[in-house]
């Protein structure tokens, strides 16, 4: 009996310890929730916040203990900036903690040693970014010993080889008419005849860096077989012009031109009727415009209108203009040209005191112009 009641005593006092216990157990679990929580938001006001309202507790080394494994861990994971900050708000909290000054100095070392090894990593990496610079560097400078930067048509720049250089900053074309059938209709003695002969037409345009294009059109058509009865045959017919050109404001496609252009009109003892039904030779200054390469598909069309200011100059012209129109097939590319079957008509309209003399032709080209790379 006595056992028995040796026993109940020796539970009871357990179980009168293990209450407090228990109690602090659950009291500081609590706190160290709060201070894994800190540690991952890594807030230096919550952490300063949560030490200070527990100073006087007197668990409180239990709590300063759990926040100091926190900092190793960190020292651990090389998380040397919130280690410093942490360890810094411990010892402001106790003054008389030896271990944690001694972890502020080992901290404090480590993150030198951190730092520097910082400063030598991003030394290096400044110093590859530099070497990787001044390949790029040197190796420009021998590409533009053996190339040079030129404009394409669309304005872009390339670096080409010299040689190269015209067939990106500038373009031509040359289009021989092997057939140029001439259609003139004039008011008096109900003239109206057909011609043929050749004709060659260029164009050459140059593309500046600001865009721009300049340029200059020549043609030249001459009609020397005429089919009509003998008292109105005209031995020869044509027309000369060469115009200068430039883009007119933004629109790469139009130009405006300004040249001067040649009427050709033979005549011919043997043809008493055309000698007052056409007009002489006319020489005038002209200006116009003109689109040019507008895409319909794989083809290419051109457009131009002139106004020829000669009339001025001759009492029986009243007003004289021409117009042109051309549509470019491209047949074949090589390597640096391009070849294209060209149909044409070309106009052009005199009003005269007797009625309005018409020269109306169409022409049928092979052209040549240079492949832009």
């Amino acid at each position: 009996m006595f056992t028995g009641i040796k026993r109940f005593f020796t539970v009871f006092l357990i179980f009168i310890c293990s209450v407090p216990l228990f109690a602090v157990e659950e009291y500081v679990a609590k706190i160290y929730k709060e201070i894994d929580h800190i540690f991952i938001i890594k807030s230096e006001d919550e952490l300063n916040t949560v030490l200070s309202e527990n100073n006087n507790d007197k668990y409180y080394y239990l709590i300063e203990n759990y926040t100091e494994k926190k900092i190793r861990r960190l020292i651990v994971n090389n998380d040397y900036d919130f280690a410093m900050a942490a360890i810094v708000i411990v010892i402001e909290n106790n003054l008389d903690n030896e271990q944690a000054v001694e972890m502020y100095s080992v901290i404090s070392e480590a993150y030198e040693v951190q730092r520097e090894h910082e400063l030598e990593e991003e030394q290096k990496r400044l110093l590859e970014i530099a070497r990787v610079e001044y390949e790029k560097e040197k190796q420009r400078k021998n590409v533009e010993k053996e190339y040079v930067s030129a404009g394409t048509a669309e304005g872009n720049s390339v670096y080409i080889s010299g040689k190269e250089t015209t067939l990106t900053s500038s373009s031509w074309k040359g289009a021989l008419g092997l057939a140029d059938v001439l259609w003139l209709h004039a008011p008096i003695n109900d003239i109206e005849t057909f011609h043929y002969g050749i004709s060659l037409d260029f164009r050459y345009e140059y593309t500046l860096p600001n865009k721009m294009i300049m340029g200059v059109d020549a043609f030249g058509g001459v009609q020397f077989l005429s089919f009509a009865d003998e008292e109105k045959k005209i031995p020869l017919v044509g027309d000369l012009e060469i115009a200068p050109k430039v883009t007119a404001g933004p629109l790469q496609n139009l130009f405006v031109r300004a040249g001067f252009a040649t009427l050709l009109t033979g005549k011919s003892d043997k043809a008493p009727l055309t000698a007052e039904a056409v007009s002489d030779t006319m020489l005038s200054p002209f200006v116009g415009l003109k689109l040019e390469k507008l895409p319909l598909g794989p083809l290419r069309l051109d457009l131009g209108a002139d106004w020829y200011a000669g009339h001025l100059f001759y009492n029986d012209i009243n007003f004289a203009m021409g117009a042109s129109a051309n549509l470019e097939i491209p047949y074949a590319e090589l390597e640096r040209v391009k070849l294209t079957f060209n149909i044409g008509l070309r106009d052009k309209i005199l009003l005269r005191d007797v009625g309005l003399e018409n020269r109306a032709s169409i022409i049928l080209a092979i052209g040549v112009e240079n492949v832009i790379r």
